[in-house]
C-alpha cells in the first residue's frame, strides 16, 4: 500500500494573483476544500511540501491557492507538479470503497474467473479509463469502475463483468 496518494497535478495559471488551476482524480472530494499540508513533486522528482486549499472556478475547473505562491510567474513554476497527500492525512473510508491507489497492480479477471491482466494505470477524466497489462501482450483498455462487479482487496483481485473487455474494446 503507497504511504501517498496522488490527488492531481498542476494543469494552468489562474488569475494574477497566483492561483493554479488543478486536475483532480476525484472533483468530488473534499479533502482540499480546507487547507492542507501536501506534497508538490515536479516532473523531474523535486518535491517541496506546501499548504493547499481548493475553490471551485467556473465550469469544471478547480481553483487552488498554493500557500507562498503570489503571482502568476510563480504558479507558472508549478506546472506539472503532481499533488500528492501523506495517506495519513485522508480520511478513513467507509467498507467497500477504496483508492485508486489501492487497486494499481491488482489482477484483473471476469466473473468466470478467467484472468485478464493486471491493472497497471487509472486515467481519470470524466469516464475513468482502467489500462490493464498482459503478459506478452499490449495492454488494453476498460471503461473505468462500471464494469467492476467486486474488489477482493486481502485476495488482490478485481472482478469485472464478462462483457467488461469488448465494452473496452
Amino acid at each position: 500500500m503507497a504511504d501517498r496518494i496522488e490527488l492531481g497535478s498542476v494543469v494552468g495559471v489562474f488569475g494574477v494573483r497566483g492561483e493554479v488551476r488543478l486536475h483532480l482524480h476525484n472533483r468530488e472530494d473534499s479533502v482540499l476544500t480546507a487547507p492542507r499540508r501536501v506534497i508538490l513533486a515536479s516532473p523531474d522528482g523535486e518535491e517541496r511540501v506546501a499548504t493547499v486549499s481548493i475553490r471551485p472556478g467556473a465550469g469544471k475547473r478547480i481553483i487552488g491557492l498554493v500557500d507562498g505562491i503570489r503571482t502568476p510567474e510563480e504558479a507558472g513554476a508549478l506546472m506539472g507538479f503532481r499533488v500528492l497527500i501523506d495517506r495519513d492525512q485522508l480520511p478513513p473510508l467507509p467498507d467497500g470503497e477504496f483508492y485508486v491507489a489501492d487497486l494499481v497492480g491488482m489482477s484483473v479477471e471476469d466473473e468466470d474467473g478467467t484472468s485478464l491482466g493486471t491493472l497497471s494505470e487509472v486515467i481519470s477524466g470524466d469516464r475513468d479509463v482502467w489500462v490493464i497489462a498482459t503478459e506478452g501482450e499490449d495492454a488494453f483498455v476498460l471503461p473505468g469502475a462500471e464494469t467492476v462487479l467486486r474488489v477482493d482487496a486481502e485476495g488482490g483481485v478485481i472482478v469485472v463483468a464478462r462483457g467488461a473487455l469488448a465494452a473496452g474494446e
